[in-house]
């Protein structure tokens, strides 16, 4: 570049003779005045190619927006430049960028709202201005100027436009050159910088989100683990009895779960439940409960009991009225038969030789656990047949939505297990895609957790 200058300046250092057929005399020409305004120019375009080369190559919006204002600042030769970006959350200008002599004062104090002030004016309409005098501007308000003991004068201000949508506005202040204004020239150039910048932010932007996406995957795939982990490993084996299970979440964890506890005297505890809501407090909250459950089904082990316990523990600390329903079972193999206690879940299934029926007598449930304090839970006893079975779930079965809205139902599911044989497995199985053929293309949003007894 420095090159080129000083070609042009030799070629045109003396002054040029152009001759006119109606004149004898030699008319001289000055061309200087245009080769300054050119090499200004050829300035300006280097420093729009070193721009989109750093909206190129950065993705830290911060580092990237802080490079691009002082590269703009010194293109057009202004006292100050400064970017504003729209609130996504109130839809007020915030500054992001200020540079200048009074720019960390703006940036503390400069707040505004779409229409208020030219900034704001600008975000609404979206037409970018060139003003010789702000203060000649009905939108402009000397408060700012008047806080910070600065002087603006001239300015241009253009929006940031993405898909047709204004994010922010980018402003140039005070010409430090002659004539000490800008020229249309010059604004039609922030115009062109403006659409890299607005690309770099958004961008930028969905590089965050990538990466906070990815982040969020990975702590979801460990949190289920660790969810898993509070999950048994392996049936228990019990001569006569066969066991199935299975837990599904609705997203990368839920708050179904189910667990079995062996106790003295040759019994079993089996629980089964929902946790209110979905994702990481839930699961936090059911691994908790999980805890809770081990440690106290050995000192309360009738279920009644134990459900009146454990209620008022999740009493004591519940938070953001979150609670759980839930089914507790203690299987008697010595007696054939089961004591269960339900606070506030859908009854199990038991099906015989003899016919299919839920379990249970709606008088003696509870409500969830977690919600009133001291409530004292009831239990029934079930003497289980040959050839039975006992299958617990969640709601994410019965309440399956199909594409009409239509609910997968108690009925549907009572139906189906009065046709199975007397195998768990076979009966989790049958049951789940029933449930996936039933929803089609509409699909599970809620977690879905079974788990069957069989009695041989």
């Amino acid at each position: 570049m420095a090159k080129i200058d000083n070609a042009f300046r030799a070629l045109y250092k003396n002054k040029i003779m152009a001759p006119d057929k109606n004149i004898t005399s030699p008319v001289i020409m000055d061309y200087s005045s245009d080769l300054e305004s050119c090499v200004r120019k050829v300035q300006r375009l280097s420093n729009c190619i070193e721009i989109a080369n750093l909206v190129n190559s950065e993705l830290s919006i911060g580092k990237l927006l802080s490079n691009v204002m002082e590269i703009t600042k010194e293109t057009f030769q202004a006292d100050a430049a400064s970017l504003l970006l729209i609130d996504e959350k109130t839809g007020d200008l915030t500054f992001q960028i200020a540079l200048g002599e009074v720019g960390d004062e703006i940036k503390e104090i400069f707040r505004l709202k779409k229409g208020q002030g030219i900034a704001g004016s600008v975000a609404a309409t979206g037409i970018p201005l060139n003003l010789e005098d702000v203060y000649q501007h009905p939108k402009f308000s000397p408060e700012y100027d008047q806080k910070t003991n600065y002087r603006t004068r001239a300015m241009l201000c253009v929006p940031l436009k993405i898909r047709k949508e204004i994010i922010g506005v980018i402003q140039v202040i005070n010409k430090l050159t002659h004539p000490f204004v800008f020229s249309h020239e010059e604004l039609e150039m922030l115009v062109t910088i403006s659409y890299s910048i607005a690309v770099a932010i958004d961008t930028a932007k969905m590089h965050t989100i990538i990466l906070q996406n990815k982040t969020l995957e990975r702590d979801l795939k460990l949190a289920r683990e660790v969810q898993e982990s509070f999950l048994p490993k392996e049936l228990p084996v019990f001569e006569a009895y066969r066991f199935a299970a299975l837990n599904q979440p609705a997203l990368e964890i839920g708050g179904d779960f189910y667990n079995f506890f062996r106790l003295p005297d040759n019994k079993l505890g089996i629980v089964l439940g929902d946790v209110s809501g979905k994702g990481i407090s839930a699961s936090l909250f059911m691994a908790r409960l999980t805890s809770d459950l081990q440690y106290y089904t050995l000192l309360y082990p009738q279920p009644f009991e134990l459900l009146t316990r454990i209620n008022n523990v999740l009493c004591e600390r519940a938070k953001r009225g979150m609670f759980v329903t839930l089914v507790y079972l203690l299987l008697d193999p010595d007696q054939n038969c089961i004591h269960m206690a339900n606070a506030g879940h859908v009854p199990p299934v038991y099906s015989d030789d003899k016919g299919t029926q839920f379990l249970g007598n709606d008088a003696k449930k509870g409500p969830p656990l977690g919600i009133i304090r001291d409530i004292q839970y009831e239990q029934e006893i079930f003497f289980l047949q040959r050839n039975s079975s006992v299958t617990i779930y969640t709601d994410g079965i019965t309440e399956a939505k199909n594409t009409t809205g239509e609910l997968f139902g108690s009925k549907r599911l009572i139906e189906l297990i009065k046709i199975l044989p007397n195998d768990p497995e076979l009966i989790i199985k049958k049951i789940i895609r029933a449930v996936d053929t039933f929803t089609t293309t509409q699909g599970r949003n809620d977690d879905v957790t079974l788990l069957v007894l069989s009695a041989d």
